[in-house]
């Protein structure tokens, strides 16, 4: 299994300012550490399809705060047109990086 994993750059781009809070080196690290995974890319865009374009998956996974309509759908468009499937992992509720930061930053 390849993962792709955003640089620290797009995630910035992305998510704002004071993001990632975990570097693109120590996602990548955490991430390549799982049995299942056999290489980590990080990828600079914001989006994912240059490196889509480039490895050609068989199945492309995004995380559960994604539909199909609400995914990028160039990524979306590439995959299908490759001949891959996309599948949606399913959303785990408060075990987001967003939320942890809002609990963090609450006032009590």
């Amino acid at each position: 299994m390849l993962v792709g994993v955003n640089s620290d750059a797009a995630v910035r781009e992305l998510k704002g300012p004071g993001r990632p809070v975990n570097s693109e080196s120590d996602r990548a690290l955490v991430v390549a550490a799982l049995q299942s995974v056999d290489a980590v890319f990080i990828f600079l865009e914001r989006d994912a399809v240059q490196f889509l374009e480039k490895v050609q998956p068989d199945i492309y996974v995004k995380g559960g705060d994604y539909t199909l309509d609400t995914m990028n759908q160039d990524e979306r468009r590439l995959i299908e047109r490759q001949g891959g499937r996309v599948v949606l992992l399913g959303h785990v509720p408060g075990k987001s990086t967003t939320n942890l930061l809002k609990k963090i930053f609450e006032k009590p």
